[in-house]
């Protein structure tokens, strides 16, 4: 896998630039968000509330003619492993080529296409945090993509082919190995295991945009697939934002869902009221099924509405709600440890200030 990306990077890059003369564009771009969060759904210790940081990142974008490229670091991954991929503080590096708003086609380390909420920049979420669906995603992965936009009035798609996706959490989690003390170890697969992802899209202006995608990685147990699939639809009009969002990831006979409702109304160019409902139910093979939900209530304040992602301020208070004691939020491959990371399991006070360029 690794040679074929680097053989299709040669190609991109041994294409002709369509103006011949093009100049070289590139934009920085960086954001900083600072966090206080307490509660007892973020207590670790007695250092509550606790002070933090969600992400610290800095990268660029860059074009010349239709070729393009992307690099994107987060000083917040620089103790994370890289799982066979590259170190976690490179969240994005791509280079890639436009022929045109039907067909273009990049390669390297970037998001997979599944999951509307995951495909959503970190700095313009709605709420403080990624929610309950984020463990379900195959998250970003060396690879190489096939994408369209704006197809006959709105429609668009991506294919990608990639690398084993072992930064996603149910696939980090499964693809262990189990030593003699009972401790487990990243395997850390390379080779021919693989991973592919497909979606599909239409939007209608920025009133209306809806999505269906599906994913599979390889033998991410040494035996087994993880396939996942989902749908999500958002709504926009005169300052309100209603969204939806399902989905279900399965390993051979552990499944686990989620979905939320979300509802925003932004009544001043600096307030913007949200609410959002999570549910999320596992079923794996051995043990019994549970549920957890969180809802969140929050308020974002745009300190500068023109720009509106350039100085924020999130405010979310979480309610937790199911089996808050036990919920086995991953699957549970072994049937001998739940796992409650997928949420919180006790209420959270949460809060983040944004400042980006």
């Amino acid at each position: 896998m690794s040679v074929m990306i680097m053989a299709v990077s040669v190609a991109l890059l041994a294409v002709p630039v369509k103006a011949a003369a093009a100049d070289l564009q590139v934009k920085w771009f960086g954001y900083s968000q600072i966090t206080v969060e307490g509660g007892d759904g973020v207590k670790k210790d007695e250092s509550d509330p606790r002070i933090g940081a969600d992400r610290v990142r800095i990268g660029y974008k860059a074009k010349l003619g239709n070729a393009f490229s992307k690099l994107q670091i987060d000083f917040n991954k620089t103790d994370a492993t890289n799982n066979g991929l590259l170190p976690q503080i490179i969240k994005d590096a791509e280079v890639g080529y436009k022929f045109n708003n039907a067909a273009s086609v990049k390669v390297g380390m970037f998001k997979t296409p599944v999951g509307m909420d995951f495909n959503t920049s970190g700095a313009k979420l709605d709420i403080t945090k990624r929610g309950m669906e984020k463990v379900l995603v195959l998250e970003r992965s060396l690879g190489i993509m096939a994408s369209g936009r704006n197809i006959a009035g709105g429609f668009g798609y991506d294919i990608g082919y990639f690398n084993p996706t072992t930064r996603s959490g149910v696939v980090s989690l499964v693809d262990e190995e189990m030593t003699d003390d009972g401790d487990t170890t990243p395997r850390n697969t390379v080779g021919d295991d693989k991973a592919y992802a497909v979606r599909g899209m239409y939007d209608m202006g920025k009133m209306l945009h809806v999505e269906a995608s599906y994913g599979k990685t390889e033998k991410v147990d040494g035996v087994n697939d993880y396939k996942v699939w989902d749908v999500g639809a958002a709504y926009r009009i005169q300052g309100a934002t209603l969204k939806a969002e399902y989905i279900e990831g399965k390993l051979d006979k552990n499944k686990l869902y989620v979905w939320y409702l979300h509802a925003g109304y932004q009544f001043t160019p600096m307030y913007e009221a949200v609410v959002r409902y999570y549910q999320g139910t596992s079923k794996p093979d051995v043990g019994d099924s549970s549920s957890l939900n969180n809802t969140y209530l929050g308020l974002n304040i745009y300190l500068n509405p023109a720009k509106k992602y350039a100085s924020r301020i999130q405010l979310n208070y979480v309610f937790a709600g199911g089996d808050t004691s036990g919920a086995n939020a991953y699957f549970d491959y072994k049937g001998d440890k739940a796992r409650s990371d997928i949420g919180y399991t006790d209420d959270a006070i949460l809060a983040q200030y944004q400042v980006a360029f």
